[in-house]
C-alpha cells in the first residue's frame, strides 16, 4: 500500500473516533441515567417524584417543580403521583404527603422550595427550623394533576 492510500486509512480512522466517541458517550450516558423526564438533570434520590401517566408509563423527576411543570404542560390526569419522603427516603403517594413551602432549596435550576414529607410532625419539625409553612388545599402540588382513583 503506498502512503497516500495509508494517510486516508489513518484519517478516516481518526474521522471515526472523532464523531464516534460523543456518539458512544451520549449513548452510554443515558443507559446508566435517563435523569429528570422534564429536563434531563441528575435525579437526587431524596428529592425524587415519580409521575404514572394514564397510559401506566413512568416518569421520573428531580423535583416537585419539574413533575409539576410537566404535568401542567401534559393537561391530563395522571394515574398516580410519588413523592419522597424527605426524613425516610421512602416513596408513597402525593395524596397523603404533607407539604411544606420553606426557605430550603432543593434545587438549584428551579428554586424549588417545596418539601415533602410523610409525616405530619416531620412537617411541622422542618417548617419551623426553616421558616416554612405547610401547604394546604390548592396550594398543595398535584392537586388538580392526580386523579383521585389510582385504579383508573
Amino acid at each position: 500500500m503506498n502512503s497516500q492510500g495509508s494517510r486516508w486509512i489513518v484519517r478516516g480512522i481518526g474521522l471515526l473516533i472523532v464523531i464516534g466517541l460523543p456518539i458512544v458517550g451520549t449513548w452510554l450516558r443515558r443507559q446508566s441515567d435517563e435523569g429528570c423526564a422534564l429536563d434531563g438533570i441528575r435525579i437526587d434520590p431524596m428529592f425524587e417524584v415519580r409521575i404514572i401517566d394514564a397510559r401506566d408509563v413512568e416518569h421520573r423527576f428531580c423535583c416537585l417543580q419539574c413533575a409539576v411543570w410537566w404535568a401542567q404542560r401534559r393537561g391530563e390526569k395522571s394515574r398516580q403521583v410519588l413523592v419522597t419522603d424527605e426524613t425516610s427516603g421512602r416513596r408513597f403517594d402525593a395524596r397523603s404527603a404533607y407539604f411544606v413551602r420553606s426557605g430550603v432549596i432543593t434545587n438549584a435550576t428551579t428554586g424549588n422550595r417545596v418539601h415533602a414529607f410523610q409525616s405530619r410532625s416531620d412537617a411541622e419539625h422542618h417548617a419551623s427550623v426553616s421558616r416554612g409553612t405547610i401547604l394546604s388545599g390548592s396550594s398543595r402540588p398535584f392537586e388538580n394533576i392526580a386523579r383521585d382513583d389510582p385504579a383508573n
